[in-house]
């Protein structure tokens, strides 16, 4: 029986009822839907709250049809192809408006499709997400089913996906599992081919945290292979024990099937569970195969670099070379990022060179966008952008991302970003947090440096100008940060407050700023110092940082607090110089955005982050190398000592 979807009194963004509606095999929903006006060549999301089921979260395809509206198509899943009646409401997730009701979904198959074990998120719709009861076990899709104990009592799931390891490879998609409360278990079961007693074969899976808390920093997890009888998973026995982190962890498992178990595998096919236990949620690649060539370490973590290849197998077993090869990548990121080898490390070759784009020639630099994401803020936001507009010295782009602000400071940015045909404004009607207004606008910009600024800053004049002249003067510059009176290790004249605390240096007025600048032209030894990682308030970056190693984490930082640090220390093991311009002073206010009370909350959240994403990263040692830092210590004396001439009280 066809399957079919009661439409009435459709709204504009999605096409009449003759344009939407089931195929029969497999039942699948289609439509048009129109973009979302703010953004016109995105395809856009819709939600489907569906009886019993949760909300879905679907995006359109790139396909448009002759009025520019992009198509839907999103097969349903098998539990709802059952011949039962649901009640549903549809809604475009940026403007909010609703398909007129009631709607109601009703899909039966024929016979219901087998779980074959190819990859079950192959073909679901890019950006799938949904909520789910945590009890019982729930297919999200073919060959995927999840579940999860108490205290949670919902599971939202999205679709994830892991970049091509290498040119020509397809990537690989996995699912993120988040339960509203933390669980003495969750387990998704994923199909997998089935294995004859005389063959056995080896199971790549790969498994993490998709969320670091203080109460669950790592957590257990546990493989097993299971049989599905009468719609219930049975386990057989226990695979392989293995432990959780932030970074995702590889575990291949020796799979072989007893006589005895073949015909209960053969009549409920087999499955590999994957049980996290005490964990708030889990998040994994679906497993596959291997073959004996593809035993070699290689890249685990979604937006971060391979480990460093070896020039050939000096370990019989894999794992010591992956080991191995981790700690090369700790000694680049607590040495200097170009250094070829390590004494310690002689059989481990360097990287390939980092291609960097073209410089300008003389004193000029080239091309640049400035990526200014906002959310609030007025007479902060408002001194920024025309401290923006006052002091470029050379071809530049602001692009202002305005995430959900309040309506007062929308209007003053329009305003604003009318005076200058340098300024774009894009403007999304939520907010979605810091780090996906940055990746967002990367996307969006073409020029071969970008820099992320702050909102919340004030810029001299020529301030991009001695950035890329930092850039120039150290080959291999990947990202170069200006000094400024509160950016931690790139603060002048004090870092840190007698009690320990960063120093905001208040006693520099952003009234001051010109004087400032010129004092440290005076007072810099342009040494161009080299740091392992530079404080993101304003950074230039190469757009051949973000081709090698990714954007930023919007996942481990969604707010911001720690995604630069995670920036730092993957182009620094991608062999990116990180320098900081100390001829150049940019303003800093704090806490725009945030406050304080709530700054504190995200920076505990970001540093659990990298306390899990980075093992092995020895914090201190990272800030002993930017306090030694010789010329940043000259200069900061001599500051001092010029500063009370000046009228200025610091400490």
């Amino acid at each position: 029986m066809d399957g079919r979807l009661d439409l009435r009194d459709a709204l504009a963004w999605i096409a009449s009822d003759d344009a939407v509606g089931f195929s029969a095999d497999p039942p699948e929903v289609r439509g048009w839907i129109v973009p979302d006006p703010d953004a016109p060549d995105q395809p856009p999301e819709i939600g489907l709250d569906i009886e019993g089921h949760g909300t879905r979260v679907l995006l359109a395809g790139p396909a448009r049809d002759g009025l520019g509206r992009f198509a839907l198509a999103w097969p349903l899943p098998a539990a709802l192809c059952d011949g039962t009646a649901r009640a549903a409401r549809a809604f475009h997730m940026a403007t909010g408006r609703e398909l007129a009701g009631p709607l109601h979904l009703l899909a039966a198959c024929a016979e219901a499709a087998p779980e074959t074990a190819l990859d079950p998120l192959r073909d679901w719709c890019a950006g799938l997400a949904g909520v789910v009861q945590a009890g019982p076990t729930t297919a999200l899709a073919a060959g995927l089913h999840v579940t999860a104990g108490t205290p949670a009592t919902s599971l939202r799931y999205e679709l994830v996906a892991q970049p091509p390891a290498a040119a020509g490879e397809a990537p690989r998609h996995g699912v993120r599992v988040m339960a509203n409360a933390a669980s003495a278990r969750v387990i998704l079961y994923f199909r997998v081919p089935d294995v004859t007693p005389e063959a056995g074969t080896t199971l790549q899976a790969t498994a993490w945290l998709p969320e670091a808390t203080e109460a669950n920093m790592q957590a257990r997890i546990e493989y097993t292979l299971n049989a599905r009888i009468d719609g219930a998973f049975r386990p057989l026995r226990r695979l392989h024990r293995g432990r959780l982190f932030r970074r995702p962890q590889r575990h291949d498992i020796p799979l072989t099937i007893s006589a005895e178990e073949q015909p209960v595998l053969a009549a409920g096919g087999t499955w590999l569970g994957l049980e996290a236990q005490s964990a708030k949620g889990l998040a994994a690649l679906t497993p596959h195969s291997l073959t004996p060539h593809s035993l070699a370490p290689h890249s685990l973590a979604p937006h971060s670099l391979a480990p460093m290849q070896t020039s050939g197998r000096f370990f019989e077993d894999p794992r010591l070379e992956g080991a191995f090869a981790q700690s090369f990548e700790f000694v680049r990121a607590h040495g200097e990022a170009a250094a070829c080898a390590h004494p310690l490390l002689p059989a481990f070759a360097a990287p390939p060179p980092a291609t960097l784009p073209a410089r300008a020639a003389g004193a000029a630099h080239p091309f640049t966008q400035v990526i200014l994401p906002v959310y609030n803020g007025s007479e902060e936001v408002k001194a920024c952008l025309r401290s923006l507009r006052n002091s470029a010295g050379g071809p530049m782009q602001v692009v202002i991302v305005d995430d959900g602000s309040r309506e007062f400071t929308g209007a003053m940015l329009e305003a604003e970003a009318a005076l200058d045909p340098r300024f774009v404004l894009h403007r999304r009607d939520l907010n979605r947090g810091y780090t996906k207004s940055i990746n967002e606008a990367v996307r969006m910009t073409s020029a071969d440096w970008v820099v992320v600024l702050n909102s919340d800053t004030l810029l001299p004049p020529d301030w991009l100008v001695r950035l890329h002249a930092a850039a120039r003067a150290r080959p291999g510059t990947g990202m170069a940060g200006p000094l400024s009176n509160a950016a931690t290790w790139q603060s002048i004249p004090d870092v840190k407050r007698p009690d320990g605390s960063w120093s905001t240096n208040d006693g520099i007025a952003p009234e001051c700023l010109l004087d400032v600048q010129a004092l440290v032209d005076l007072l810099s030894e342009r040494a161009y110092p080299e740091f392992p990682v530079l404080n993101g308030f304003c950074t230039l970056i190469a757009r051949a940082v973000f081709d090698r190693v990714g954007l930023y984490d919007e996942e481990a930082f969604p707010m911001g607090y720690g995604e630069e640090t995670d920036l730092c220390l993957r182009a620094r093991r991608a062999g990116f110089r990180l320098t900081v311009a100390d001829d150049a002073f940019v303003h800093h206010h704090k806490s725009v955005s945030f406050g304080s009370a709530a700054r504190s909350r995200l920076t505990r959240a970001g540093g659990l982050e990298m306390t899990n994403k980075h093992l092995g990263i020895i914090v201190p040692a990272l800030e002993r190398a930017m306090q030694d830092c010789a010329p940043l210590r000259r200069l900061r004396a001599r500051f001092a000592e010029h500063a009370p001439d000046l009228g200025w009280e610091l400490g």
